[in-house]
């Protein structure tokens, strides 16, 4: 636990170990192209020493405490979420920590899905290859939660459709990453696509929930950039430096018969 002041100067991350930067090296060299059983042994053979290192800053996301502060502010804790690519469950305890006890996770890796079931934070646990599909049944979810798994060799643009299927209609998608990895690939793009489809609008990017998750359909997101939700706030307190792209879009009721929430590849 970081027990810095809030009045105390960030402090950079430290150099990966080892086995971290032989991770991180392997995980560099992938693309698009990379197939999953290449991904899975790479999360495999980290998984026993994942949580050995603060991933989320070597690699410039935004902290799964600064995720579920989020999530926190925006919705109750007996909310179902979703953590999509759940890891080794950092997500989840860290929800599970603030009052949720209704999170499923979901991951490519059965090493890491072994550790995540460690916390006792989550309801059901359960591999699945989210590049493919997200399994279960449409509009499930009050919050579907994807944190540092979005980049070459991990989940493309056309996974945030999956993740949306899988929504109820006001339910929220919560895309955590590095800028870096946003601005090289085409996920903005692939977030207005879905915007312009009416089938997500974006939340408004403050930190105090201020947005009330209400939609008369009358907001199509054209008055705001939901591409450029920065977390640019203060994490002195977390070790979280930079600024790390923190994404929050709310599922639009889509008409038809049978057809609550829309699916978009």
């Amino acid at each position: 636990m970081d027990v810095r002041g809030h009045g105390s100067p960030p402090v950079p991350p430290r150099a990966p170990s080892p086995d971290a930067a032989a991770r991180i090296a392997e995980l560099a060299a992938l693309d698009d192209e990379a197939d999953g059983a290449t991904v899975r042994r790479i999360y495999d053979d980290w998984a026993p020493t994942y949580d050995d290192e603060d991933v989320a800053a070597l690699f410039g996301y935004p902290s799964p405490e600064r995720v579920a502060d989020r999530v926190a502010s925006l919705v109750p804790p007996d909310t179902d979420v979703l953590d999509a690519a759940c890891g080794t469950g950092l997500v989840g305890a860290a929800l599970a920590a603030r009052g949720f006890r209704s999170v499923d996770g979901l991951d490519l890796s059965p090493a890491m899905i072994r550790r995540a079931r460690r916390r006792r934070a989550y309801h059901d646990l359960g591999p699945a290859d989210l590049r493919r599909e997200v399994p279960g049944a449409a509009a499930k979810f009050g919050v579907v939660t994807c944190v540092g798994a979005l980049g070459p060799g991990h989940l493309g643009p056309a996974a945030l459709g999956g993740l949306v299927r899988v929504l109820r209609p006001g339910g929220l998608l919560v895309l955590a990453t590095a800028d870096d990895v946003w601005a090289a690939g085409p996920y903005a793009a692939a977030v207005q696509r879905l915007v312009d489809g009416g089938h997500v609008r974006p939340v408004d990017g403050s930190d105090d929930g201020s947005d009330d998750g209400s939609d008369d359909g009358s907001d199509d997101g054209s008055d705001r950039d939901p591409h450029d939700d920065r977390d640019h706030g203060d994490r002195s307190d977390r070790g979280d430096t930079g600024p790390r792209r923190l994404v929050v879009l709310a599922a639009r009721e889509v008409p038809g018969p049978g057809r609550s929430v829309a699916w978009w590849s």
